[in-house]
């Protein structure tokens, strides 16, 4: 009779780990919320006769006591669940809370379950921190990155008339003239300008008023020119435009409309010798264009030698390399 019951027993045990603990293996996989339901759980506080009201678990409904971190069961504060599992598990009130094989199968589920989660929200913050890291660091970088191109560009830029400067027109020139010799039909023209009689205006006006006579001209040139050519401040008042893939023909062209364009340009100056009022600047422009042979200096120079011929031939004149002839060049009255 005895062993019948105990078969009997027996079978209504793995009748209910089969109808409730096993599925909940299947449903786990799918479902992050899953657990199993336990209706024994007890009142820890009533089962231990506690009465340490600041304890968490304290008052609580339905509560598993040993998942809760800082209880104060144990003489002490205890830690979080895997500090004190082992001697939960060894406590009364799990053990109330398992009355059969069922429920502490149940219970273990229950535990990794909740361990599997912890470290899962865990893994999810470290993921969110990685990222919240990443993005940090990628608005670094790009600040950095617009730092130095900021700083570069500095280097590079002329702070009176916001063109390139000197040195980058060199720089600009060797990678034209490489172009050039790549098998390609490409070619590129050089302008070479001037502001004509710009020493007797700086005497007349003073310094500060022709430094705005060049910073008008270094924005008449941004608004002038094409978006693939790039304009220099070569020195004091000169100025060099390079053109990419331009004949002199196109080359003329614009110079033309440079030269036009900013002897049109009144200046508004103060007392001088002559009194003030409006004064109006030209612009000698030369042209060179570049052949195959030629180097980046021996270009400036045909650009050079073109500019002084259109000053030698009177000023505010465009003149291409290499048409006509020329006199002496005045230098001091340039």
């Amino acid at each position: 009779m005895a062993r019948l019951e105990k078969k009997q027993i027996g079978d209504e045990l793995l009748a209910r780990i089969h109808a409730e603990i096993i599925p909940l293996f299947g449903l786990a996989i799918s479902d992050h919320e899953v657990i199993f339901v336990n209706p024994h759980l007890p009142k820890c506080w009533e089962v231990e006769k506690c009465e340490k009201y600041g304890c968490p678990i304290h008052g609580h409904e339905q509560q598993r006591c040993w998942q809760v971190a800082g209880t104060f069961c144990g003489g002490g504060t205890q830690g979080d669940f895997v500090d004190k599992y082992s001697s939960c598990v060894k406590c009364d009130v799990f053990k109330k809370a398992c009355p059969s094989l069922v429920e502490e199968l149940g219970e273990q589920l229950n535990n990794m379950l909740f361990l599997l989660r912890k470290q899962r929200r865990r893994t999810l913050e470290e993921i969110g921190k990685i990222g919240y890291l990443n993005r940090e660091l990628t608005t670094s970088l790009e600040s950095l990155d617009a730092k130095n191109r900021e700083i570069q560009e500095m280097v590079i830029t002329d702070t009176l008339t916001g063109l390139y400067n000197r040195h980058y027109l060199f720089t600009v020139l060797e990678d034209e003239v490489a172009r050039c010799y790549r098998g390609t039909r490409y070619t590129f023209s050089m302008l070479m300008m001037d502001v004509d009689n710009f020493k007797a205006f700086n005497d007349t006006y003073g310094h500060p008023e022709g430094d705005r006579v060049l910073s008008s001209f270094g924005k008449l040139l941004k608004e002038v020119l094409r978006k693939s050519d790039r304009a220099f401040r070569y020195g004091g008042e000169e100025f060099v435009v390079i053109l990419p893939d331009t004949d002199q023909t196109i080359a003329y062209i614009i110079g033309e409309r440079i030269r036009c364009a900013f002897s049109e340009r009144a200046f508004l100056v103060g007392q001088g010798f002559d009194g003030g009022g409006s004064v109006f600047k030209t612009v000698s422009v030369g042209i060179a264009c570049h052949e195959p042979g030629l180097d980046g200096s021996q270009l400036l120079a045909r650009a050079d030698e073109a500019m002084y011929q259109a000053k030698s031939r009177g000023r505010d004149q465009t003149v291409r390399y290499g048409e006509g002839g020329g006199g002496e060049v005045n230098l001091g009255a340039a």
